[in-house]
């Protein structure tokens, strides 16, 4: 009798780089999104590292940062291995970033599947999640290069999305006829009429070396960037081009298949979004927020009693340097304070 093959191994990469725009005062660029408590005690970081460590071990379990958040990551995570922490010298986006991850994992183990994840979501249902990563890694294996797509509630228009070739179905990979920019309203409202439209959230699983070899001819001076900093060049990351791993690879690649993912998703991308996650979770206590007729408002902070009297649907968030209220709905805004802020060169709190 032939002996069947083993599994190909699977490796989580968590991408936990950023700017921290959308989230200021709480998130700077020292301490991004992903390294603040939005939604409870554990930070957003904390939280995919424990999802994460629950499918693989330490040692195949991977975070891809700059540089400048190396400190802040090993104390976020005292037990990621030190040679599981794969700095980028500075940003050049998503592209190069997961280039480099999936070079630094081949060089570790070149039949590893890797699932690349980011950092700043949040996903309650871990086992639904681990159901559809299994699903993915399973098509990965198969040679092809693996979205998680998140199944539309609404006609969002800040995220990507993915057309698929046929409605797709919970617990099967479907193929991806190509790749949406963000829509305006009416598009996407045809687009979640139709069935047929994930939403693209930035979350994927293949072979290393089969993403690896699309890169190369897709993006080669990512490819050669990503080789000579490997290879110890001076000034050879530099020379990566700026792009999202989107348009540097899957958007030009063939054989792109998603799984729908349906476990709770959410991208917690404003305040409005972080407030409506935290009155889910919300209890009360003797060091709470007092509202004292203003309903919908949520206050984020700590150190002092915060009372919120006669307003209505505001996010409040106190920090000791700086304090912010903004209406939920207006929560979108709050990046016109950091570009505020560095036209004042106030780099202190940014």
């Amino acid at each position: 009798m032939a002996r069947r093959k083993s599994r190909a191994p699977l490796h989580v990469v968590l991408l936990a780089g950023g700017s921290g725009t959308r989230f200021w005062p709480m998130s700077r660029t020292a301490r991004p999104k992903q390294l603040i408590a939005l939604t409870g005690k554990r930070t957003l970081l904390q939280e995919s590292w424990r999802r994460a460590r629950d499918r693989v071990p330490p040692s195949r379990l991977w975070v891809a940062a700059p540089a400048r958040l190396a400190d802040a990551i090993r104390a976020e995570l005292p037990r990621l291995r030190s040679d599981r922490l794969i700095l980028e010298p500075s940003p050049r986006d998503t592209g190069p970033a997961v280039a480099l991850a999936c070079a630094t994992v081949a060089r570790a183990d070149p039949r590893a599947v890797a699932a690349v994840l980011p950092t700043d979501h949040v996903i309650p249902d871990g086992d639904e999640f681990a159901r559809s990563l299994r699903v993915a890694a399973d098509a990965a294996e198969k040679d092809a290069l693996v979205c998680l797509g998140i199944r539309p509630d609404r006609p969002a228009t800040g995220f990507g999305y993915l057309k698929c070739a046929a409605k797709p179905v919970r617990g099967r990979a479907g193929t991806v006829e190509r790749f949406v920019e963000k829509p305006d309203a009416a598009r996407a409202r045809r687009f979640v009429r139709s069935g047929r439209y994930l939403w693209n959230a930035g979350m994927f699983i293949w072979r290393v070396e089969r993403f690896l070899d699309e890169l190369a001819c897709t993006a080669p001076a990512i490819a050669r960037a990503v080789d000579g900093h490997l290879a110890g060049k001076a000034r050879a990351w530099n020379r990566a081009t700026k792009l999202s791993v989107d348009y540097a690879v899957m958007e030009k690649a063939e054989g792109v298949r998603v799984v729908p993912l349906d476990a709770g998703w959410d991208d917690v991308g404003s305040w409005d979004a972080a407030a409506r996650l935290r009155e889910a979770l919300a209890s009360p206590g003797p060091d709470a927020p007092i509202l004292v007729d203003s309903p919908g408002s949520v206050v984020f902070g700590e150190g002092r009693l915060v009372a919120v009297v006669d307003a209505p649907d505001i996010a409040v968030v106190d920090t000791p340097d700086a304090l912010l209220i903004v209406s939920r709905k207006g929560s979108e805004k709050v990046r016109r304070v950091v570009e505020e802020l560095k036209t004042r060169k106030r780099d202190d709190l940014l």
